[in-house]
């Protein structure tokens, strides 16, 4: 059996001090990890692990994906043997301790020796290279999301040491504190899914109703995200920027298909409608929380920075740069694609006209690099 090990009277509150500490920075850690991708997230977690239980010396962390248990990241073993291991829920904890509950815990067990008959040959193989066949300390705890589990934490020693009390408290704190957080991330995953799901459904109702639309929003963004990152915008800037500029025609749904496949120029009175969808465009997005800003931008996208524009007549900084540039991108795209009225033009012609209306329609900063972008990209 492995040996207790307790620590000195005298050393216990500068071993509680430091716990406290510890505790500190891993809970400020958890504060900032919606900075992170998941797998960094859980990396950084496991890391800090053996800041908190000294008597670790190796470990890993296994997520379930479709059932199937797989490490994720891990301490001291060779992650190249490791992420040969899979494991289902009937044979991750054999020779372990799980219950799913409300309350995680922490678990700590010694293994004489692997049961041979619940393994094939391949794994046990492993468990003997990664030095896990037997004769090591195991401190373990589930992670768990809506009471069923979905990962694990292990810690190992190889010494015939016991993990105190203290650290097995640490580590069941540890593992709902990961499981929360990691939750947090698999519901915002999930809510990311729908919110781009419900994106590319209104760009597809645009496209069903309007045939010259078909890629002309995914175009947009395209050169919208190029030349935003040119001009060294934020992250969180060009993340709207993209977004209006998928969304930047919805408006159009409620346009006639007469009008907007029109084979010949429109009239006055049909321009004067088709004018309308930044309005109509504002009127259904601004229903979708938190897009106060992509609203914004998709409804200025036609404002022109002289003023000449729809639908308000605003002029230079008055226009949200993110506009400027998403009329730039539209422009461009719309004149180099065949129309039902037109051919398509060149985009060196394109361009010509985008030099030739700065300062006029364009803001010519954007059109100052779109131009370089277009043309270093063989769009010229």
């Amino acid at each position: 059996m492995p040996i207790e090990v307790e620590l000195p009277e005298h050393d216990k509150e500068a071993f509680t001090h430091d716990l406290t500490l510890k505790f500190s920075r891993l809970i400020h850690s958890f504060v900032n990890s919606h900075k992170l991708t998941k797998e960094a997230f859980l990396i950084q977690a496991l890391d800090a692990a053996f800041d908190l239980i000294p008597e670790a010396e190796k470990g890993s962390l296994y997520i379930a994906q479709d059932g199937i248990f797989k490490p994720v990241c891990a301490k001291g073993y060779d992650m190249t043997l490791l992420s040969q291991l899979a494991f289902t829920m009937d044979n991750i904890f054999i020779g372990f301790e799980c219950v799913e509950v409300d309350a995680i815990e922490s678990y700590q067990n010694y293994i004489e020796k692997r049961e041979d008959h619940m393994f094939d040959e391949k794994t046990l193989d492993i468990f003997k290279a990664l030095g896990t066949y037997g004769k090591f300390t195991s401190l373990y705890a589930p992670l768990q999301f809506d009471q069923t589990v979905i990962g694990f934490i292990s810690l190992e020693n190889f010494q015939m040491r016991s993990f105190s009390i203290i650290s097995q408290e640490v580590l069941k704190f540890y593992a709902q504190s990961i499981s929360n957080y990691y939750a947090l991330k698999l519901r915002e995953d999930r809510e990311k899914r729908l919110y781009d799901e419900t994106i590319m459904a209104l760009v597809t109702s645009i496209e069903v109703m309007d045939s010259y639309t078909e890629g002309h929003a995914r175009r947009v963004t395209q050169y919208s995200e190029w030349i935003a990152t040119a001009l060294q915008v934020p992250y969180e800037e060009i993340e709207k920027i993209k977004i209006a500029g998928l969304l930047h025609d919805v408006g159009k749904i409620g346009i006639s298909t007469s009008i907007l496949n029109k084979p010949s120029r429109l009239t006055p009175e049909e321009y004067e409608i088709v004018k309308r969808h930044p309005a109509d465009a504002k009127r259904i997005l601004e229903h979708i929380s938190d897009f106060g800003d992509i609203v914004t931008l998709a409804y200025m996208h036609h404002e022109h920075y002289d003023g000449g524009g729809y639908p308000e007549g605003l002029s230079g900084d008055a226009i949200p740069l993110g506009a400027h540039i998403l009329q730039v991108a539209d422009a461009f795209d719309a004149m180099t694609s065949e129309r039902a009225y037109r051919s398509a033009m060149t985009h060196h012609e394109a361009l010509t006209i985008l030099q030739s209306e700065s300062g006029k329609q364009f803001h010519p900063l954007v059109v100052d690099v779109a131009t370089a972008i277009f043309s270093q990209m063989g769009l010229e």
